[in-house]
């Protein structure tokens, strides 16, 4: 992805992305797959924008296993909310899933403006704040798809969310990462899913893939019917 076409600069042209290359003092990181980017331990200094790759957000529970994952694509930034939080460290680790091109920004240049109020900065602090607001709404998505009632539900209505009217679904995470992502056990997502193939509602197509049968009956288990 290139870099005027994420939300953090959208609407700037050439010439004022390059001035906000050079007052945030941005830099181009290339990381391997399975390379750790953030650890608890860290101190949030620079925002994270990825141009190319996926990584993965965890925090993992007192016996070692993970209790919340979010995952992050092209376009999409990460770190922001630990530093306008002023953290000290991290609460949270970040690997990548693949190799990944980030870009980091300084996070003094959105702290503040210079002394000549630049409109390409209050663009960038504008974006920015567009996209907390997106964020905000997609976490009151999760969250009410994990209130939404029993697993059944859930699963029913995480595919409706991801399907986007498409029969067949990517699934973008593994079993012991959706299990996590849905609140469950391994286990208990996979008889759930089998059950709903049982029903001919799904059919499961290896690992990453499922196939919607029948939206009706999808729908009506979101419902509760």
């Amino acid at each position: 992805m290139e870099i005027k076409d994420t939300l953090l600069f959208q609407n700037l042209n050439t010439d004022e992305i390059q001035r906000v290359l050079h007052c945030s003092s941005a830099k181009l990181l290339a990381f391997e797959k399975n390379e750790e980017i953030i650890s608890p331990e860290d101190q949030p200094k620079v925002i994270y924008l990825i141009l190319k790759g996926k990584v993965i957000l965890e925090q993992f529970n007192y016996m070692g296993k993970p209790m919340n994952i979010e995952y992050r694509m092209p376009g999409e930034l990460f770190a922001q909310e630990d530093l306008f939080l002023d953290k000290n460290t991290f609460e949270y680790s970040v690997r990548t899933t693949e190799p990944c091109q980030i870009l980091t920004a300084n996070k003094n240049f959105f702290f503040q403006t210079c002394e000549k109020s630049c409109e390409h900065h209050s663009k960038i602090i504008y974006n920015m704040l567009h996209i907390f607001a997106l964020e905000n709404q997609q976490k009151q998505q999760r969250l009410e798809l994990l209130t939404c009632g029993d697993l059944e539900q859930r699963i029913a209505r995480y595919l409706m969310e991801v399907s986007n009217g498409n029969p067949f679904v990517d699934l973008s995470m593994n079993r012991n990462e959706l299990s996590a992502y849905l609140n469950v056990t391994r286990p208990s997502l996979s008889r759930t899913l089998s059950s709903m193939q049982e029903q001919n509602i799904i059919q499961i197509h290896g690992r990453n893939q499922i196939e919607i049968l029948d939206f009706e009956n999808l729908h009506a288990m979101i419902d509760g019917l």
